[in-house]
C-alpha cells in the first residue's frame, strides 16, 4: 500500500492500531488527540496537528493512526 492511499474499512477494522485503540484502556488521554503505531500510542496532545508532527518525527517511514479519546465512554459501532 502506498502511503498516500487511505486505508479501506476491512484493513483499518484488523490493523493493529485499530485492535489497539479498542481493547486497552486510554483512560490517561480522555479528551486528548493520539497518534498509535502498532500496539502504542507514540504521541499525545492536544492538537490532531501537534500529534500527528510528533509522531512523524519520530518516526518519518510510518504513517499512525489518529484517533481523539472521548472524555467519557462511547459505544463504537461498525458494521458493514
Amino acid at each position: 500500500m502506498k502511503a498516500n492511499q487511505p486505508k479501506t474499512k476491512k484493513e483499518l477494522i484488523t490493523s493493529k492500531e485499530f485492535n489497539f485503540f479498542v481493547h486497552n484502556p486510554l483512560n490517561k488521554y480522555e479528551g486528548m488527540y493520539v497518534a498509535i503505531l502498532d500496539s502504542k500510542v507514540v504521541s499525545s496532545g492536544s492538537s490532531a496537528k501537534e500529534v500527528w508532527e510528533r509522531a512523524l518525527k519520530k518516526n518519518p517511514r510510518r504513517l499512525p493512526t489518529i484517533a481523539k479519546l472521548p472524555k467519557k465512554e462511547v459505544l463504537v459501532m461498525i458494521w458493514e
